[in-house]
């Protein structure tokens, strides 16, 4: 059974055309450089979201391998993606979950897992 990261930003107005630019560079970013392609999903937003004030949804499966520390660094990597991708849209409220696991978020480390 595959384990997954799940995020959710809402707010009442829609990303800024600044915003919108800058989330897509970071995706496009975290998924050229991701080094584990072969075994494990790119980072994947939802196109359209149907839920009124959702501005940016999505969930990436993480590999399924019984490397542990495969999971886990590419765990942390796709938080990074997120922490950068929370710091480029101005406001929002936002949920970043790992299936049954709600993700923690710092002003100045960004999100991670509890511990």
């Amino acid at each position: 059974m595959s384990v997954s990261i799940y995020y959710t930003c809402e707010r009442n107005k829609p990303l800024t055309n600044e915003e919108q630019e800058k989330v897509t560079a970071i995706v496009n970013e975290y998924n050229e450089n991701f080094q584990w392609t072969d075994i494990g999903e790119t980072f994947y937003v939802y196109e359209q979201v149907d839920e009124v004030n959702i501005i940016f949804q999505g969930s990436t499966k993480l590999p399924l391998v019984d490397d542990y520390e495969v999971v886990v660094q590419t765990l942390f990597y796709w938080l990074q993606c997120l922490t950068d991708i929370r710091r480029a849209i101005s406001e929002g409220d936002w949920h970043v979950h790992l299936d049954d696991t709600d993700a923690i978020w710092d002003d100045e480390e960004g999100w991670h897992m509890p511990n």
